[in-house]
C-alpha cells in the first residue's frame, strides 16, 4: 500500500472500465493516472449502454449516476413479441421498488464524458497519444513500462484496453474467440413505425419471427430514439475483415435485409427503416476470451480487468457492469496495506471470487441467445435443460454485489499470514 501511494497506479485505457477504475481508486486516495492510446476528440457517438441494478450502485457510490439521470432512458422490464404481436413474456429486468433502481440506459459516449469531467474535476491525469507499448520491467519495486515512446514508472499497472488489449500479451498469448455470431444494429425515430402498441417501445423490447430476433430499446431520455439490432451467424473475418465490413453500409444493409420475406409486417417496417440510412448501420462481432489461469503477474503489479480479462459476447447486456464490477472491486483489494508477497494472493482470491459470477453470466448469456434466435431453433431447444429462463427471483446473485464475500476471502489471507 505504500508503494501505492508513492509511486501510484497506471491505468490502461480512457473507456469506460478505466475512468470508473480512477473515480473508485481516487475515492481511497490512491493516486492514479491513466494512458490512452488515442486523442482526446477521437471518442465518437455510437450506440448505448444499459445499467442494471449492479452497475447503478457502483455509479452511485461513486457520485456518477445522478450526473447521468437526466441523460438516460429509465425502465424495468424486457417484454418479448411473437409474430403476432403478442407479448408472450414479460421479464422484470430492475426495480425501484425492490432492488432501489431502475435499469439506465444512455449513450456509452454520455456515460464516459460525464466521468472524464469528474476526473478532471478531481484534477486526475489522462494522457492522450500515449499507447501503451509494453512492460520493461515487474518487480517488487513497481513497474517501468514504455507509452507514448516514454519510459513510465507505477507501483502497480491495470489494463482496461478491451478485448484487443495489448497489457494482456504481457500475461498471456490467449487471444479472443470468435463465437460465430455477429450482430448488426442501428437507430430509428420511434414514430416512424405504425406500432401495434405502445409496448414495443415503451421499454425493452425483443420481437421474434421466423428468422430470428430483433431486439430493441429507447436510446435517449424522452424514447425517441430506438436502438434496433439483430444477430445471426456468421463466418469470421479477421480484425481486418471485420474493420471492412463495418465500413461498408450496403453490405450491412443487405445483411439486415436477409430473410425480408419471412419477418412478418412490423418486422419489416423496423427493417426498412434502419436501411433508409444504410450509413448508421453498426455492426459488432460477438467474441469471448478463454478462461484465463491469471488476471495479474507473478507480483500482482501487473494486472487486467473488463473485455482485457473476460471478454463476453455483447448479448449478455452485462459488459459494462461486469467491467464496473471488477474496477469497484479491485480498488477495494489495493486499498488494503499488502506485502509483496500477499498481494498476489489476495489478486487470486479476488479473481475466484470475480470468475464465478462471469461463468454465471456467460451461462445466462445463452438464454437470450436463445430468445433471438431463429424459430427453429427456439423450438429445438425450448426443452434443453441447459438454458434456464432467467426470472427476477432467480437474478438477484445478478444484481447482488457480493462484497462480504469478497471480504471474507481477504480476511482469509490476513489470518493466514498473522
Amino acid at each position: 500500500m505504500d508503494t501505492i501511494k508513492k509511486d501510484g497506479v497506471a491505468i490502461i485505457g480512457a473507456g469506460l472500465g478505466g475512468t470508473a477504475l480512477a473515480l473508485a481508486l481516487h475515492q481511497k486516495s490512491i493516486p492514479c493516472r491513466i494512458y490512452e492510446g488515442r486523442s482526446a476528440d477521437a471518442d465518437i457517438l455510437t450506440s448505448g449502454v444499459v445499467l442494471t441494478r449492479n452497475g447503478c450502485r457502483i455509479l452511485d457510490d461513486l457520485g456518477v449516476l445522478n450526473r447521468i439521470k437526466p441523460k438516460s432512458f429509465l425502465f424495468e422490464d424486457s417484454i418479448t413479441k411473437n409474430s403476432e404481436d403478442q407479448t408472450v413474456d414479460t421479464m422484470k429486468l430492475a426495480s425501484k421498488e425492490v432492488y432501489g433502481y431502475p435499469a439506465y440506459r444512455l449513450y456509452r459516449l454520455a456515460l464516459l464524458q460525464e466521468m472524464k469531467q469528474m476526473l478532471a474535476e478531481r484534477e486526475v491525469p489522462i494522457y492522450f497519444d500515449a499507447k501503451f507499448e509494453k512492460i520493461i520491467s515487474d518487480s517488487s519495486e513497481g513497474v517501468t513500462f514504455l507509452a507514448g515512446g516514454k519510459t513510465e514508472k507505477a507501483a502497480v499497472v491495470v489494463g482496461s484496453d478491451g478485448i484487443h488489449s495489448t497489457l494482456r500479451r504481457y500475461l498471456t498469448d490467449l487471444v479472443p474467440v470468435y463465437t460465430g455470431v455477429f450482430c448488426v444494429y442501428g437507430h430509428i425515430p420511434t414514430n416512424s413505425v405504425e406500432w401495434p402498441d405502445e409496448e414495443f417501445f415503451a421499454t425493452s423490447c425483443t420481437i421474434q419471427g421466423k428468422p430470428g430476433g430483433l431486439f430493441m430499446v429507447p436510446e435517449e431520455t424522452d424514447g425517441r430514439t430506438l436502438m434496433v439490432g439483430t444477430q445471426f451467424p456468421h463466418p469470421e473475418q479477421g480484425r481486418e475483415g471485420w474493420q471492412d465490413l463495418a465500413a461498408s453500409p450496403e453490405t450491412l444493409a443487405s445483411l439486415m435485409r436477409k430473410d425480408y420475406d419471412q419477418w412478418h409486417d412490423i418486422a419489416r417496417q423496423i427493417i426498412d427503416q434502419l436501411c433508409k440510412r444504410p450509413e448508421g448501420l453498426l455492426s459488432w462481432p460477438f467474441y469471448t476470451m478463454p478462461k484465463l489461469s491469471s488476471w495479474c503477474s507473478p507480483s500482482g503489479n501487473v494486472i487486467i480487468v473488463g473485455d482485457a480479462a473476460h471478454a463476453m459476447p455483447a448479448s449478455s447486456g452485462q459488459g459494462v457492469n461486469q467491467a464496473l464490477e471488477d474496477v469497484y472491486s479491485l480498488a477495494k483489494v489495493l486499498s488494503r496495506s499488502w506485502t509483496a508477497e500477499e498481494r498476489p494472493r489476495a489478486l487470486g482470491a479476488w479473481q475466484s471470487w470475480r470468475q464465478a459470477k462471469i461463468d454465471k453470466v456467460l451461462q445466462m448469456t445463452r438464454a437470450t441467445n436463445l430468445k433471438r434466435s431463429p424459430e427453429a431453433e427456439r423450438q429445438k431447444s425450448t426443452n434443453a435443460v441447459d438454458v434456464e429462463k432467467p426470472a427476477v427471483d432467480r437474478m438477484r446473485w445478478l444484481f447482488e454485489l457480493g462484497l462480504d464475500d469478497l471480504e471474507a476471502k481477504l480476511a482469509d489471507i490476513d489470518r493466514h499470514d498473522a
